[in-house]
């Protein structure tokens, strides 16, 4: 059967059902010059062009920038609450990601050294039962109040 979009197939395209990082942010601080700022801040790895050192590196990058848009002036807008979320919710993320490469980390060494299995399962056990708090907290979200009695 040839591969096509009628049979389940993309042409190359992104299939992801998650909304980009770029553009979730976006969502929490509605423009884009706060969206770039904050990438370029917390993860520049993230960014199309990561070889943005400076500000005015970040400015020159994006025409978004306008001429008043300073670093100090642009370091204010995360005194904004919409701006905190945007970066809280980032470095979640992020700390996400660590947590993953730790456990393959833990996993690798626990194949050979006993100590290491230890570590292992019990970073296993926490890092799983984290998932399996959120996954009971939004089953009870689900519930309503007259429900539970």
């Amino acid at each position: 059967m040839p591969r096509t979009k009628a049979s389940g197939w993309s042409n190359g395209k992104s299939v992801s059902q998650e909304i980009s990082i770029i553009n979730k942010i976006k969502t929490m601080v509605k423009t884009d010059a706060k969206v770039y700022f904050i990438m370029w801040k917390y993860a520049p790895h993230l960014l199309p062009n990561q070889n943005l050192k400076t500000f005015e590196d970040l400015k020159a990058n994006y025409k978004t920038f306008t001429a008043g848009m300073t670093e100090p002036n642009c370091n204010k807008w995360l005194l904004e609450e919409n701006v905190q979320s945007a970066v809280k919710w980032l470095l979640k993320r992020l700390h996400q990601a660590k947590l993953i490469e730790l456990y393959n980390t833990y996993y690798e060494k626990a194949k050979e050294d006993t100590t290491a299995f230890k570590a292992f399962t019990e970073f296993a056990d926490k890092f799983f039962a984290e998932e399996k708090d959120s996954e009971l907290l939004s089953i009870l979200n689900g519930i309503k109040d007259d429900e539970i009695e």
